[in-house]
């Protein structure tokens, strides 16, 4: 096999102690070889080559032209068989199980509203419950970031398991665990566990009690909603109150005609976990880190607030609205390109032979497509550390469509919950900032430097948040 240029391996560990060399985050190795080698090359993680692909046109003729070779992604055996018993869920999966679970879970949110009005109206409820705490606020430091875990994280438990947390310390658990896991995976010994071949499955456990305390925690939880679920569902009512609902009931017609492995709980407790590890952090990150920008930019959020002003007044904005606020959808465009929450993406793999810079790859050869490297481009984005919603706004003012602004990933496995998350987004943003106005609280303005895990989010802040509008 000729593989591509790329830095040079050592044993077992490959271009790992490399990469940690350089200053957090990861980017920071994959920027510098990109500089070296061009814009695809080949690093060793563990024993394993995996070939980098950074910039928008080479992702674009891979990931997006030739999407069907790159759609699978590298499975980690020992990884799969300690979080979640085996290979299952979407995100660590292949082939039919993939597929099927991800058009299984897609209908779903489609059928409870994912674009419609039932959706909307159980976000506006977190946004209405949110300002009602800020107004209580008046005017004190506030942990921002907070208010938009209990929101979001309500939004999820909502489709999953059709309630919202009564008790906020069942949350604050759920949260730190899905902390836990994220903080796990940014640590060496993490990567020489699961990827090196030579440490075996009971040394890798071993080495990683904390992703073990992930496990038991959130997947016993999972499982106690499932079990009750299964005891209070009417499995003759045709309609559904949530996702494992209709899951269980999938699952009842599928055994009925000798099916018993497709829809397992195994299989659910990994889908609940998917769908909160997916749609969690990357939503709440991206509202925090726009907050802080807000803060720091006091004159683009004065611009998006005199918009909201003109065009929607003292009222709530809905998905009606948005073709109408095309600055407020810059502003969120541009709060996700720079919060680049990912500094590495998740590997995916050759489904067959390709040939790559003059070079012919096999089926099965690990592929990482480094999406951080596009939106933070100086060539796409002329002075990208900069804030600037009129990137994406023509000459005339209108919203315009910038195809390398990419930051649910590109491809077959684009993000499951983009949708629902672009929902979040544009509604929390517009009813915050129309209600409400974002000041530095008194420790000062929000640093805009990142805490950096498996994905990033901004450093600990606090800000004042005051009514725009007398009641």
């Amino acid at each position: 096999m000729i593989l591509i240029l790329g830095p040079c391996p050592l044993p077992f560990v490959g271009n790992m102690l490399e990469m940690l060399s350089y200053p957090p985050p990861v980017t920071t190795a994959i920027s510098a070889w990109s500089k070296k080698y061009g814009n695809i090359y080949t690093i060793w993680m563990g024993d394993e080559p995996t070939i980098v692909i950074s910039g928008y046109k080479e992702l674009k003729e891979t990931f997006i032209n030739d999407a069907d070779s790159y759609s699978d992604k590298i499975i980690y055996r020992k990884f799969n068989d300690s979080l979640r018993g085996g290979d299952h869920g979407v995100i660590d999966t292949n082939g039919n199980t993939w597929k099927e679970h991800r058009r299984f879970a897609l209908h779903t949110l489609r059928d409870f509203g994912m674009g419609k009005e039932v959706m909307e109206s159980s976000i506006l409820l977190e946004v209405d419950k949110m300002e009602e705490a800020l107004m209580n606020m008046n005017g004190e430091n506030v942990d921002i970031q907070g208010l938009f875990d209990i929101a979001i994280g309500n939004i999820i438990n909502q489709f999953l398991f059709g309630y919202r947390f009564n008790e906020p310390e069942i949350f604050k658990r759920l949260k730190s665990l899905l902390d836990l896991f994220f903080e796990v995976q940014g640590t060496i010994r993490f990567y020489a566990a699961y990827l090196i071949d030579c440490i075996p499955q009971y040394l890798a456990d071993i080495m990683t009690p904390d992703l073990c305390e992930v496990r038991d925690g959130l997947f016993q939880f999972f499982q106690k909603q499932i079990d009750e679920h299964r005891e209070e569902t009417d499995f003759d009512e045709v309609e559904n109150k949530d996702y494992v609902e209709t899951y269980l009931k999938e699952q009842r017609r599928r055994e009925n005609i000798g099916d018993h492995e497709s829809f397992s709980d195994k299989q659910l407790r990994s889908m609940c976990f998917d769908i909160w590890v997916a749609g969690m952090h990357t939503t709440t990150n991206t509202m925090g880190y726009l907050a802080a920008l807000a803060v720091n930019n006091k004159e683009a959020q004065k611009k998006m607030q005199k918009e909201l002003s003109q065009v929607i007044g003292d009222r709530i904005v809905t998905m009606k609205d948005k073709l109408n606020l095309p600055y407020t959808n810059a502003f969120i465009n541009e709060a996700q390109r720079l919060a680049n929450l990912l500094p590495i993406n998740l590997p995916h793999a050759t489904t067959r032979e390709v040939k790559l810079a003059g070079c012919v790859i096999p089926k099965g050869i690990s592929v990482l497509h480094q999406i951080s490297s596009v939106l933070s481009d100086p060539d796409v984005f002329p002075n990208p550390d900069e804030f600037v919603p009129e990137r994406y706004l023509d000459e005339s003012g209108a919203l315009k469509k910038v195809e390398e602004l990419v930051p649910f990933s590109i491809g077959k496995r684009i993000c499951l919950g983009e949708g629902l998350a672009r929902m979040e987004l544009f509604l929390f943003t517009a009813n915050l900032f129309n209600q409400l106005e974002f000041s530095e609280g008194s420790e000062g303005i929000p640093s805009l430097e990142k805490s950096y895990a498996f994905i990033t989010k901004a450093k600990n802040y606090t800000c004042r948040v005051t009514p725009r509008y007398s009641r």
